[in-house]
C-alpha cells in the first residue's frame, strides 16, 4: 500500500505478533522488531504494543514509526495484515536508530499493490518464445535432466554457477549450506564463482594467510579508539550505524568514561581522532568534520591506486621514529626484516606517487603511532573496504594495511583492531571448496565470455551487471543463451526426457543452459531457460552474522509470495530431482550423493549444516557452531552472540568480543606474518584504457541504494531520488564537457558503455569522476575492463578510464532529483 506523509499509520495493538528482525542491507546488521496484526483492529495511544503513551511526542529514538517501516501484507491463508519494522532500541549494535535502508524494510515487503509487486511467485520454465509459470516438480526435474547428462556425459565442471555467499537477504547460513552442499559436494563442480566477482575467492586472501582473520574486533572496540583508520570506505552512507552510533560518539567524547575503565591505569583518554583514505570527499568525510572539528579529521586524498605506496611510507616513517610496537613484533611476529626490506620508502618519494603532503602523512603517523602523553601506545580501529579490495591489486592491497596494524599492535587490543568494514552480512558454511589454488582459479565469467561451459547456474545475484566487462558479458550469454531458446522452440511436446535432449544438444553446439534463483526479474532471468522464485528476508528464519560476528535469528513475519522457497528448499528440490534420477538409471552410487537434502524447512538446513558438523565446515561458526541452535539464538534475541561461541552456560550462548587478544594468530607458528608489498604497477588492460581516454572513473555505492538495487530501484522514494546511477565530476571538467548537473552524459571506453545523470561537484578532482553501482539502467561494470589481480583473480571494480560525451537532458527523469551536495 502506497502511503503520502499525510496518512495517519495504525497503532499496533498490545496483542501484536513481535519478533526479532536483523536488517536485511549492510553488515551492521541493526537489530528490529515486527509488529503484525490483524487489518482493520487497532491500538490506542495509550494502549499499544509499544507500550509507551503516544499522545505524546517520542523523542528521536523512540517507539514511533515512520511510512516506510510499514506495509499491509496478505500471507498464504488469505488474511490481510498490517506490519511495521520498527528499530530496536534494546539492541546494542544501534540503540533504536535505523538507516535510510533499513528504514525502508517495511516498504520493501511484498504488496500485491505496491513496487514490489512484481517479485517472483511462481517457477518458470521457456518454452513457446517466453517464459511459463510451472511447477516445482517440472522445474525442478527438468534442470535435473538436463544437468544429469551434463555430469554423465561431461563431467560436472561443466556446470557452472554464480552464488551469493553472503548473509542478510537473500542468503544467510541455512542457504549457504544448501547451495555449496549441492554444488561442492553432490553436483561435484568446481567451476564456481561468488555473487559479486568472477571467481570463487576470497577478497582477503592475504590478510588471512597472515594469520589475521578479517573480522577481528567489535563496533564497542571501536568507540573506545583512540584513532580511527578509514581506507576506501565510507561508512556514514554504507554501513551507517557502525558510523553514527559507534564512530560518532568517540568523535563527540561521550566514551571517554568507557575508556578509562577499559585502558590501563594511568593512560591517557581523549576524544578519537579519524582519517580517512580515499581519492574523493565523501559524506563520511563532512558529517566527521561537524562531529569533531577540522583539527580531529585528517582526509589523506590519495591518487587512486596508490595506497599500498602510502601504507609502505607509514610504515617506514615509524619504524625509523621508533615508534614501532618493539615486543608484539618480537613475540608474536615473524618476517619483518624481509617486509621492510621490501617496503621502505621516504616521506618525500611517497608524496610525489601519491599527491599526499609530507605534512599530512606524518601527522597520520603521529595519530596512529607516536606514544600518547602517558607513555602508552595509541589504539587504532583500522577499517577497509572495497576501495581497497577492488583496487588495483587486491592481494598487496589488503597485505599492506593489514602489516601497518601488526606494526602499530592493533589487533587483539582493547580499542582496536584492523577489519573489513564489509558490503553486505556474513553468513558462509559450506563444505570445503576443492578447486584449485587461489592462483589458478578459473575466472567463470571471462570463461562464459569465451564459450566455455554448459550450463551457468545463476544464484541470489545479477552478474550481467555487476561483473567484469558486463556488456560483453550480457551479450555473450544472450547469444548463447539463444541458441538453447531456439531449439526449444522448435519442440512442442512436454516429454521431459525429450526436452532435456534437446537443450543438452544445443549446449554441445555453442549454446548455455541457464538457471535463475532470484526474487525479482533481472537481466539474468530475462536470459534463463528456468526460473526459481526464492524466499527473502522476514519470509523465511534466517541466520546471518554481523561485522563484529554478531549472529542472530532474523525471524519469518510473513509468508513470501505465491510459492517462493527458501533457497535451501530449492537447493533440496534440485538435488532430491538429481537423486530421483539416478535411482531411475538404477545408478547407486551417484544416488547417494545426493543424499541428505530431505529437508522440511530452513532449519533442518540450519541444523545439517552450521549446527551439525562444525570443524567438518568451511564455516565462519567454527568448531563451536554447534552450540547454536534456533531455541538458542531465539532467546538471545537482537544481540545475538558474537561468534566464535565460548559457551553455552546458565540458558545464554557466551560469544567472544575480541579475537587474538592471545597473541596467537592463523599461520602454522602461531605468528602473524608480514608480508612484502611492493607497489603494483597499473594492470595493462587498465593502462591501456588511461591512455586513450581522458578521465578516470571509479565506483561505489550511495546511501539509499543497496547491492543491485532489487528493492531500492523499485521503490517510489528511491527510484526518484536516484532514477539513474549519478556521477560526480568536477566544476571544471563539466565546463571543458559543456554539462551541467542533471544532464545525461554517456561514459565509453575498450569494454562498453553507460549512461549516467551528471552532479557538478568539487568532491572528485579534476580528470577523475566517481560512478554509483548497482544501477540496472546504468550499469558502471559496462566500461570495467576484465582485469583480476593474478594472485586472488579479485577484480579492479575501482579503476578504468573513459571518454564522456554529453547526451541530452530529460526534465521529467530528473523531477524530483536533487543536485545539492551529498558533503
Amino acid at each position: 500500500m502506497a502511503l503520502t506523509l499525510t496518512d495517519r499509520l495504525p497503532i499496533p495493538p498490545k496483542n501484536a505478533e513481535v519478533k526479532n528482525v536483523t536488517c536485511e542491507f549492510c553488515i551492521v546488521g541493526c537489530g528490529y522488531k515486527s509488529y503484525k496484526w490483524t487489518k482493520g483492529r487497532e491500538g490506542s495511544f495509550k494502549s499499544n504494543a509499544f507500550g509507551v503513551d503516544l499522545s505524546k511526542q517520542q523523542g528521536t529514538y523512540g517507539q514511533w514509526c515512520s511510512e516506510r517501516m510499514f506495509n499491509t501484507i496478505t500471507d498464504r491463508d488469505g488474511k490481510n495484515y498490517n506490519l511495521m519494522i520498527v528499530p530496536d532500541q534494546k539492541c546494542v549494535v544501534n540503540s533504536g536508530q535505523n538507516s535510510v535502508r533499513g528504514g525502508m524494510m517495511g516498504v520493501s515487503t511484498f504488496n500485491a499493490s505496491s513496487p514490489t509487486q512484481d517479485r517472483l511467485k511462481e517457477p518458470q520454465v521457456y518454452r513457446g518464445g517466453m517464459l511459463l509459470e510451472t511447477s516445482w516438480k517440472e522445474s525442478a526435474s527438468l534442470v535435473a535432466k538436463v544437468y544429469k547428462r551434463i555430469i554423465d556425459n561431461d563431467g560436472a565442471d561443466e556446470i557452472s554457477h554464480k552464488t551469493f555467499d553472503h548473509g542478510g537477504g537473500g542468503g544467510g547460513f541455512e542457504n549457504t549450506w544448501a547451495t555449496g552442499k549441492l554444488f561442492h559436494e553432490a553436483i561435484g563442480t568446481k567451476s564456481a564463482s561468488i555473487h559479486n566477482r568472477p571467481a570463487y575467492n576470497s577478497e582477503v586472501h592475504s590478510s588471512r594467510e597472515m594469520g589475521i582473520g578479517e573480522l577481528n574486533s567489535s563496533y564497542y572496540d571501536t568507540s573506545i579508539s583512540d584513532t580511527m583508520l578509514i581506507i576506501g570506505c565510507n561508512p556514514y552512507e554504507c554501513q551507517t550505524n557502525l558510523f553514527n552510533m559507534h564512530m560518532q560518539p568517540n568523535l563527540e567524547g561521550s566514551t571517554i568514561n568507557q575508556k578509562k575503565k577499559e585502558y590501563e591505569s594511568g593512560e591517557s583518554a581523549a576524544a578519537g581522532k579519524i582519517i580517512f583514505v580515499d581519492p574523493r570527499e565523501t559524506a563520511s568525510i563532512t558529517m566527521a568534520r561537524q562531529i569533531a572539528g577540522e583539527e580531529n579529521v585528517l582526509h589523506l586524498q590519495i591518487a587512486p591506486g596508490q595506497d599500498v605506496t602510502l601504507m609502505n611510507a607509514l610504515v617506514t616513517y615509524i619504524y625509523k621514529k621508533g615508534w614501532e610496537a618493539k615486543d608484539f613484533i618480537k613475540n608474536h611476529t615473524e618476517n619483518f626484516d624481509a617486509m621492510y626490506k621490501t617496503n621502505k620508502i621516504s616521506l618525500k618519494e611517497a608524496s610525489k606517487i601519491t599527491r599526499i603532503s609530507v605534512t599530512d602523512m606524518k601527522k597520520a603517523a603521529e595519530w596512529i603511532a607516536k606514544p600518547k602523553a602517558s607513555g602508552h601506545r595509541p589504539r587504532n580501529a583500522i577499517y577497509y573496504e572495497k576501495g581497497i579490495i577492488w583496487g588495483i591489486k587486491n592481494y598487496e592491497n589488503v597485505a599492506s594495511i593489514v602489516n601497518l596494524a601488526m606494526l602499530t599492535h592493533s589487533v587483539g587490543r582493547v580499542g582496536t583492531g584492523v577489519c573489513r568494514a564489509g558490503g553486505h552480512q556474513e553468513g558462509y558454511v559450506r563444505p570445503h571448496y576443492h578447486g584449485p589454488s587461489r592462483e589458478n582459479l578459473a575466472v567463470i565469467d571471462t570463461d562464459i565470455i569465451e564459450g566455455k561451459y554448459l550450463a551457468y547456474h545463476i544464484w541470489g545475484t545479477n552478474p550481467f551487471g555487476q561483473s567484469i566487462a558486463t556488456e560483453k558479458l550480457r551479450n555473450a550469454v544472450s547469444k548463447r543463451s539463444q541458441i538453447v531458446k531456439d531449439a526449444i522452440n522448435g519442440y512442442h511436446g512436454n516429454d521431459l526426457d525429450v526436452l532435456a535432449d534437446i537443450i543438452y544438444k544445443a549446449c554441445k553446439s555453442g549454446g548455455l543452459f541457464v538457471i535463475d534463483i532470484d526474487i525479482y526479474p533481472t537481466f539474468a532471468s530475462e536470459r534463463a531457460h528456468v526460473v526459481f522464485p526464492a524466499a527473502t528476508t522476514m519470509e523465511m528464519n534466517l541466520t546471518s552474522m554481523s561485522g563484529e560476528r554478531r549472529m542472530r535469528l532474523s525471524e519469518k513475519v510473513m509468508d513470501a509470495p505465491g510459492s517462493a522457497k527458501p533457497d535451501c528448499l530449492i537447493a533440496a528440490d534440485i538435488a532430491n530431482a538429481l537423486k530421483s534420477e539416478y535411482k531411475k538409471d538404477g545408478n547407486k552410487k551417484m544416488a547417494k550423493r545426493f543424499e541428505g537434502f530431505e529437508w522440511d524447512t530452513e532449519e533442518d538446513s540450519f541444523n545439517d549444516g552450521f549446527a551439525g558438523q562444525g570443524a567438518k565446515l568451511a564455516s565462519q561458526g567454527g568448531p563451536t557452531g554447534t552450540l547454536a541452535s534456533y531455541s538458542r539464538l531465539r532467546k538471545a534475541g537482537n544481540n545475538g552472540v558474537q561468534l566464535p561461541i565460548k559457551k553455552y552456560v546458565n540458558g545464554k550462548l557466551k560469544g567472544t568480543r575480541l579475537i587474538y587478544t592471545d597473541g596467537k594468530f592463523g599461520t602454522k607458528s602461531g605468528r602473524a606474518t608480514f608480508l612484502p608489498t611492493a607497489q603494483p604497477e597499473m594492470p595493462k588492460q587498465v593502462a591501456k584504457q588511461q591512455k586513450k581516454y581522458k578521465y578516470w572513473v571509479t565506483t561505489g555505492r550511495i546511501n539509499e541504494v543497496w547491492q543491485s538495487n532489487y528493492h531500492t530501484g523499485r521503490l517510489e522514494f528511491t527510484s526518484k531520488r536516484w532514477p539513474m546511477a549519478p556521477i560526480e565530476i568536477n566544476p571544471k571538467d563539466a565546463k571543458d564537457l559543456g554539462i551541467r548537473s542533471g544532464d545525461i552524459v554517456q561514459l565509453s571506453n575498450d569494454y562498453g558503455s553507460t549512461r549516467a545523470i551528471v552532479m557538478v561537484t568539487k568532491t572528485v578532482v579534476p580528470g577523475e569522476v566517481f560512478m554509483a553501482f548497482g544501477f540496472q539502467n546504468s550499469p558502471a561494470g559496462d566500461i570495467i575492463t576484465d582485469y583480476v589481480d593474478p594472485d586472488t583473480k579479485i577484480p579492479f571494480y575501482k579503476g578504468t578510464a573513459a571518454d564522456i560525451v554529453k547526451i541530452g537532458r530529460s526534465e521529467g527523469l530528473i523531477k524530483d532529483m536533487s543536485f545539492k551536495s551529498r558533503t
